[in-house]
Parts: structure tokens; sequence; C-alpha cells
């Protein structure tokens, strides 16, 4: 029998955490079993007892918010305006409420895959495949821009599809601390994903354009089986993202078109002037790839069989790929200090 709360970890800082409990009942909605903890929070299978559906609730252990957002408040007024965003590459959105202090988001369930998964599975997506789930993700986070809200947190672990094939933006833990124009200065308000963060997010600096180069980055690790920059350190993928050309040439092997190369370097471009304004310009761009008409629903079925694959199952990597214990999100990357700060108290 589940037990009537559920602890998590609250953390403050990388060193510091402490746990938190938090009733199991909130509201009219059950909290049932963990299926992920990221940097920002935890996400539970949980049922909606008066609507009678499963839902997705996400707890949000570390806020993060600009002073210019607000509070708290601030924060769960933007989570409310992303609410009102109806698209089908959207996950749905259904209530945000404070426990305990900490945000508690209730989303719609999707029982399949994460594009990472996907990745997994395949190792390299063939390029129609790849350009059009490229476009499915923009379509999603344009209607976010067009809201005036800037997801913050693209990577393909929120990227999620159903076992239709249908592909959904999602986990807007991030996502409505900033609108368009708003700035963070500091260390403290950096947040979100290194291998997928612009240049300029290391330092704060929050607009569309860090959308549209997490997009490059999820085009590229869709062609090429890996994300173009890896390393253990924030500092060392800081400068990676900063100063490192995108290796366009590991998809030589691919036959790109001239122009789709020039896309994703655009993207990636290391001045966000320079990349597309929106995920809508990058649309734009995109549509000359795009499947011919009536072959979506051949697209769809392909990646629903995907979903279904075996969760274990996943393509012998190259030699040359980065080994495991890479460090693929901030999570990873503050775990692996504490345990580095652990280990050296023990010596």
């Amino acid at each position: 029998m589940l037990e009537e709360t559920v602890t998590i970890q609250s953390s403050s800082s990388a060193d510091a955490q402490e746990p938190v409990e938090i009733p199991r009942q909130i509201g009219h909605v059950r909290l049932g079993e963990q299926l992920g903890q990221g940097a920002s929070g935890v996400v539970f299978a949980a049922y909606d007892e008066a609507l009678n559906r499963r839902v997705a609730v996400k707890v949000l252990h570390q806020l993060r918010v600009s002073p210019e957002a607000g509070g708290l408040a601030g924060f769960m007024a933007g989570v409310r305006s992303a609410a009102h965003i109806k698209h089908p590459n959207i996950i749905g959105v259904y209530n945000v409420e404070s426990v305990r202090g900490m945000p508690v988001i209730v989303m719609e369930y999707v029982s399949g895959a994460s594009l990472r998964d996907l990745v997994e599975r395949t190792h390299r997506l063939d390029t129609p495949l790849a350009v059009y789930l490229a476009t499915a993700i923009a379509a999603g986070v344009a209607a976010l821009h067009e809201a005036q809200i800037v997801h913050r947190d693209l990577k393909p672990a929120n990227i999620l599809f159903d076992r239709d094939g249908q592909a959904y933006v999602c986990d807007f833990g991030l996502a409505c601390e900033f609108r368009f124009g708003a700035r963070a200065v500091g260390s403290e308000k950096i947040a979100g994903s290194p291998l997928y963060m612009s240049p300029e997010m290391f330092e704060g600096v929050i607009s569309p354009q860090s959308d549209v180069y997490a997009l490059g980055v999820m085009l590229f690790e869709m062609l090429a089986g890996r994300p173009p920059f890896s390393a253990d350190t924030i500092e060392e993928m800081k400068a990676y993202h900063r100063h490192t050309p995108v290796p366009i040439e590991w998809l030589d092997d691919l036959a790109l078109p001239d122009e789709l190369g020039d896309v994703i370097a655009r993207c990636m471009h290391k001045q966000r002037i320079m990349r597309y304004k929106s995920a809508e310009h990058l649309l734009r761009a995109l549509a000359r790839y795009a499947p011919a008409s009536g072959r979506d629903e051949l697209y769809r079925q392909r990646i629903a069989q995907l979903v279904a694959a075996p969760a274990g199952q996943t393509d012998t990597p190259r030699a040359d790929e980065p080994p495991e214990s890479s460090a693929h999100t901030m999570f990873d990357l503050v775990t692996r200090r504490a345990q580095k700060k652990r280990d050296s108290k023990g010596n």
C-alpha cells in the first residue's frame, strides 16, 4: 500500500539537500510512482479522481524565479499562461498550485517514449524522419513563442511521443519564468541542460533564440546520433558552446543538402542575433525539406513503431562516441560535483 506522503530532495544549492515530505493526495489528484527526476524537480504518474483520468505531476523542488517574475506567484501565473496554449504538439497543462512552498504542475499524461529514447534505439535517424520530427517540435515551440513564452529547457528528454507517433513538447518547469526581453544576471540564475544551452544562457540571458539554438542541437543529434559537444563540467561545456564550431562534418556521410547544414549552423550560431528570430522563422526554413504531402501518416507510423520497441533496444555505439560518463543534464553535473566532494572528504 502506498504511503500517504512522498519524500523528495529539495535543494537550494549543489552541496546541500534536505528531504521534504509532501502529501500523496493533492486536491483531487493522487500521486503514484515516480517517473523521473531532473535538476528542477520530480515527475510522478498520478490519477485525477474527479475527472477519472491519468495525469503527470511535476513537483519543482528547486524554484528558480527572477525578481522580475514576482517570486512564486509570478512563476505560477506564467505556468497558467502556458496552460492556455492549445496546440497538437504541446503537452496539456491542467493546473498549478503551491504545496509546502513548492510549485506543483498537473499535466497531460503521455504513455510512450521520449526523443532521447528514439535516438538511443536507432542511433541515427534518417534525414527525412529527422526533419519531420524537427518540424513537429518547432511547431510546438513556435506556439510558445507566439504567446511570448520561452521554453528554456528544450532537450530530447522533454520531447515525448505517444503510441500513435504524435510529438509533444513538455516540461514547463523552467519555461514560464521569462518573457521576451527578460534577462537574468548571475550564475545563480543559470538553469537548463548544458548540452543544449546556447552560449548566452550560461550568462543568464534568455530569449526565443535560446530555444532556436536548442532546436538546432536536437536536429544535429537526431542526424549524428550524438550531440555536437560533450564535457564533464559546466565550464568545459560553456567553452564548447561559446568557441567551438559546430562539427557539421560529422554529417558528411548523410549527403545532406548544403542548405540543411546551413539551417543547423544558423540555429547554432554563437551570436544569437544571427540565429532565426523565433521557432516560427525556423519552421519556414525547414518547410522546403518537409515530407511530401500525404506522407505524414507514414512518418507517424514509423515513430509509433520506434515507440513500441523494447526499452533496452539500442544499436551498438560507435567507437568514437562520447563515453557514457559524459554529463547530459544539469542534474548530472550537479550530482557528479556533489559526489566528488563526498569522495574527497572520505580520503
